[in-house]
């Protein structure tokens, strides 16, 4: 894989979020290695790279007199919608100007929005990320595709939380940004809102911000960790992204359906979780409704057996998905093309 003039692409990836892009995961190493070689020094580089706007606008004087010489692209490879919106604050744009305290560079965006990198055919992207996730997932799925519906009714009626959060408070009203033309909007202060509506001596809100303790940074292993405290622990628990884009998908969603709970979520009709087609009743969709109003609703669940049919058809279609070995290969193949296929658009002048 190599650029049009037949040279390997170099890449120069800085910045203190430098590691949460699909060029540093160690999990993705070997695909990026097809076509790339990351390189420590800017006039090394074909790219210079950025993960998060900040970190372009942190850069170093070296690296904007790099630019100033030689004009070479400055990429914002965002897989985050949640920084594209709070920090970077035009995450539909693919070109823009971000200002350094060594003069401005004019930047191309590339995003789940401006870019296909993320537009993922079976596995979304960020489980792709880390090993441990196609491996946790194997196994849980196994596990809970072999439970009858009478199973799960049996397991649901013996839990003692109705109902369980586990994301950070973030109750600050600037969190609710919208841009309708690309059906992004923030759900930080949305879902906090939600978790304080629901009361009652069933409802768990867990994590640092809630009840103190370590961060899931702090943790050797936070989907672990994550996977241990809550599984076959609540009824409901929330899936619940930082924002709604219709091509971000994260774990949350996965991972309360992994814990046997019933998924809280939140996706309008454009949003590519219906692609997955599970039964309809397996998962509750709160989508434009107010914290009170989606409280409300949580209370009003008919536990029944149409439910249990359609919770325990909708494990059994995750096992099919995440236990088949060949989907996650394709899926990094899938991304490795696309990857390259943006940087290669991106030198070309695209």
């Amino acid at each position: 894989m190599q650029d049009q003039s037949g040279n390997r692409i170099r890449i120069h990836a800085s910045g203190a979020h430098a590691q949460r892009m699909p060029l540093r995961y160690p999990a993705l190493a070997g695909l990026v290695a097809g076509f790339a070689d990351m390189v420590q020094a800017p006039h090394e580089a074909d790219l210079y790279v950025f993960a998060h706007s900040l970190d372009i606008q942190a850069a170093g004087q070296g690296l904007v007199e790099d630019w100033r010489a030689r004009r070479r692209p400055v990429v914002l490879l965002s897989e985050e919608p949640f920084w594209d919106t709070i920090w970077a604050r035009r995450p539909l744009s693919r070109r823009r100007v971000l200002d350094t305290r060594w003069g401005a560079l004019p930047v191309i965006q590339l995003n789940h929005h401006t870019s296909t990198i993320f537009d993922f055919d079976h596995i979304p992207y960020y489980l792709l990320t880390n090993h441990r996730f196609a491996a946790a997932y194997g196994a849980h799925f196994t596990r809970n595709a072999q439970m009858s519906p009478a199973a799960w009714r049996a397991a649901f009626a013996a839990r003692r939380t109705d109902v369980a959060f586990m994301f950070e408070r973030r109750p600050e009203p600037f969190h609710a940004m919208a841009w309708p033309d690309g059906d992004i909007f923030g759900l930080c202060s949305w879902r906090t809102e939600l978790a304080e509506a629901c009361t009652g001596d069933g409802v768990d809100r867990l994590g640092s911000s809630w009840r103190g303790g370590p961060t899931r940074f702090e943790l050797m292993n936070w989907h672990l960790d994550k996977l241990v405290r809550l599984d076959g622990r609540a009824r409901v628990l929330s899936g619940i992204e930082n924002t709604h884009q219709p091509n971000y998908i994260t774990e949350k969603f996965f991972d309360a359906f992994a814990c046997g709970a019933l998924p809280l979520y939140v996706a309008g009709p454009g949003h590519r979780v219906h692609e997955f087609a599970l039964p309809g009743r397996s998962w509750l969709n709160l989508h434009g409704m107010t914290p009170a109003q989606a409280a409300d609703r949580i209370g009003e669940l008919q536990w029944d057996s149409a439910l249990f049919e359609a919770y325990a058809g909708a494990q059994q279609r995750l096992a099919a998905l995440f236990c088949d070995t060949g989907l996650w290969v394709d899926e990094r193949r899938r991304l490795a093309g696309a990857l390259r296929r943006e940087l290669v658009q991106v030198l070309d002048g695209g």
